[in-house]
C-alpha cells in the first residue's frame, strides 16, 4: 500500500507555515528567556503574581499562541508528507525506514523518561516536534548516504 502524499510544491508551503507558526508561537517565551536575568535581579521589587510584559500574549491570549504552535506542527507535517522531486520506490523505502527508526527511538525515549520520572511535566508538543525533526533528519541522512 502506498501512502498518498502531497505534491512537491507543498514543501515550500509547509516550511512557510512552520516558520510563521513557530516564530509567532514562541516569541514571548524566547523574549522571556532572553531577559530572564534582568527580571530576576529585580525580583525583590516585584509582587508574587508578576508576569513580564508579553506583547503577543496580550494580543492573542494563551489559546491564540497555542493555536500558532499547532500551526507550526502542521507546517512540519505538511513538509514531511510532501513528495520529493523524484519520487520512486527507493524513496518510499527510505521514508518507511526513517519513520520506523524515529518511532522506535521516541518510544524508547518516552519509556525511559517516564521510568525515571513519572511526574514529567512536558507537553506533547515537545515530543511531536522532536519526532518530526528526527524523522526529517534521518530521512535526509539516509537519502544522502545511499
Amino acid at each position: 500500500m502506498k501512502l498518498q502524499i502531497l505534491p512537491n510544491w507543498c514543501k515550500k508551503l509547509g516550511l512557510a507555515i512552520f516558520f510563521i507558526g513557530t516564530i509567532v508561537g514562541g516569541y514571548d517565551d524566547f523574549k522571556e528567556g532572553f531577559t530572564e536575568g534582568y527580571n530576576s535581579t529585580r525580583i525583590k521589587e516585584q509582587p508574587l503574581n508578576y508576569k513580564p510584559n508579553s506583547f503577543l500574549t496580550d494580543n492573542f491570549g494563551e489559546i491564540g499562541l497555542h493555536i500558532f504552535e499547532i500551526i507550526g506542527v502542521l507546517g512540519m507535517l505538511i513538509y514531511m508528507l510532501s513528495k520529493e522531486k523524484i519520487e520512486d520506490d527507493y524513496i518510499h523505502k527510505l521514508r518507511y525506514e526513517s519513520y520506523l527508526l524515529s518511532s522506535i527511538l521516541w518510544l524508547v525515549i518516552a519509556i525511559i523518561a517516564y521510568s525515571f520520572n513519572e511526574n514529567l511535566k512536558l507537553s506533547i508538543d515537545y515530543f511531536i516536534y522532536l519526532f518530526i525533526w528526527t524523522y526529517l533528519i534521518t530521512f535526509f541522512i539516509k537519502k544522502r548516504i545511499y
